[in-house]
């Protein structure tokens, strides 16, 4: 509804007739518009949380985020048109746009909590706030990316990125 008619344009009386309750019971549940897309990345947040508590002790840091990050989001739904919508909606929303920068200031914090327990620092250290922030940026530009062209799954841009960012961007890529 919100691609089709806008965000500013849908009211929460037309998404509660659409889900076939009552704006009263929609508001049980959201206090916004905008919350109800914030509940979509809960889940991706909590899966993204358990791939990290549960990352091999051996295995290294930036290949362990990369494999939680990948592993958190691998839901079959994601790789369709409407998700691209999203993520394009997502984007061009202002309103949408603090919904999705508060949910990625909480996987930038679970990824500098992740860095900080790997490296023995404190998450709030210059290195692991780094990790948390170039980690989001580079799944930010996957994101974008797979909305904008359809040629792959989301997964693949996410690895692609994630890769590049390990390596430091020593060598060009060929994605």
């Amino acid at each position: 509804m919100f691609t089709d008619h806008g965000f500013e344009n849908t009211t929460v009386a037309q998404i509660a007739r659409e889900a076939g309750i009552t704006e009263r019971t929609y508001f049980r549940y959201y206090n916004s518009k905008a919350a109800l897309l914030g509940s979509l990345f809960e889940s991706q947040k909590r899966s993204l949380q358990a791939e990290l508590d549960t990352a091999p002790s051996g295995l290294p840091m930036m290949d362990a985020l990369r494999h939680a990050v990948i592993a958190g989001i691998q839901y079959p739904e994601l790789d369709n048109p409407e998700q691209r919508m999203l993520v394009n909606l997502l984007a061009s929303e202002p309103a949408l746009n603090a919904v999705a920068t508060d949910y990625l200031a909480a996987w930038e914090h679970i990824i500098s909590e992740f860095a900080g327990k790997r490296l023995g620092q404190p998450a709030t250290s210059l290195y692991c706030v780094v990790v948390g922030r170039t980690t989001l940026a580079a799944c930010r530009a996957a994101f974008e990316e797979w909305a904008a062209h359809p040629d792959d799954t989301l997964a693949s841009y996410l690895d692609s990125a994630l890769i590049a960012l390990a390596r430091g961007f020593g060598s060009s890529s060929t994605t």
